[in-house]
């Protein structure tokens, strides 16, 4: 009986000893306002780009002193293979896979939005850019902290392995400098050939990032109005859509979309009629000419 006692106290006094050490290296939640930064990251949510959103404010505020949260949350390893079987039939909130997905993206907009403040997390984000399961938040880290993250992902672009390609391409329209070396390069990749769903992904992708960077439209939208011209029906409304998305920026390509309006292809009609009313809502009540 006494032997047992010994061994009850011995086991108790070992977790006691490993939870301390845990305490010791385990990284510590930096706060603000008394509240962790695991808790302004599940406030932060969706609204990345709120920059007056409180849990935006917090998130500065503790800048640097919060990478290692935020690195661990995007290196954690992707859930087991059982999870991804039964989380298709479980809600998100019930299933650790999506949770951690979550988790990680929002962990990577957080150092994208600390800037060259999270320069400091260079390494981390390059080696698991280059490894396999965190291309997009690595990328999305990447992007945001100067010059030196930025050419990782436009060496990317040209990787022979798509799902970098696709991530660097994802992740550049969130770039926060560069932009004379970023957009010429996104410009490169939409116009790249080919039909195939790859093809297909990394043209929109880098389209995309084109429309959500804002920059320097007098290069873009001339890009975007070739394709008003294209034999393919598909790709004319696809260039009237990103037009659009364009808003006031690509107002040079109104005369052409006017003339889509009369396009054979009613999808072309109606993308053309659509963009037509974000980027210049009176041109869009002009009449058909007959």
């Amino acid at each position: 009986m006494k032997r047992m006692r010994w061994a009850v106290a011995v086991g108790l006094l070992g977790i006691v000893f490993a939870v301390l050490v845990l305490w010791r290296v385990w990284p510590k939640e930096p706060a603000y306002n008394g509240r962790s930064l695991s808790h302004w990251l599940d406030e932060w949510g969706n609204a990345y780009n709120d920059r007056t959103h409180p849990a935006t404010i917090a998130i500065r505020a503790i800048g640097s002193n919060g990478l290692p949260i935020l690195l661990a949350r995007i290196s954690k390893d992707q859930s087991p293979e059982f999870w991804r079987i039964v989380g298709k039939a479980l809600p998100n909130d019930w299933n650790p896979f999506s949770r951690d997905a979550y988790h990680a993206v929002t962990a990577a907009e957080a150092i994208n939005l600390l800037g060259v403040e999270a320069k400091p997390a260079f390494p981390t984000l390059t080696n698991l850019f280059s490894g396999r399961g965190h291309h997009l938040t690595a990328a999305i880290g990447l992007a945001g902290i100067g010059h030196e993250g930025v050419a990782v992902l436009l060496q990317a672009l040209t990787n022979q392995d798509w799902a970098p390609r696709f991530s660097a391409a994802t992740a550049l329209g969130e770039a926060g400098s560069d932009f004379d070396k970023v957009v010429p390069a996104l410009i490169q990749v939409v116009k790249i050939g080919g039909t195939n769903t790859e093809a297909r992904l990394f043209r929109g992708a880098a389209a995309n990032a084109l429309v959500e960077l804002h920059q320097e439209p007098e290069l873009v939208v001339p890009v975007f109005s070739e394709f008003l011209a294209s034999p393919d029906a598909d790709m004319r409304a696809w260039g009237a859509t990103v037009l659009g998305r364009l808003g006031a920026d690509a107002n040079a390509a109104v005369p052409l979309l006017l003339k889509l309006r009369t396009d054979e292809d009613g999808d072309v009609r109606e993308s053309a009629e659509r963009a037509l009313k974000e980027i210049d809502p009176e041109a869009a009540e002009k009449p058909l000419l007959k």
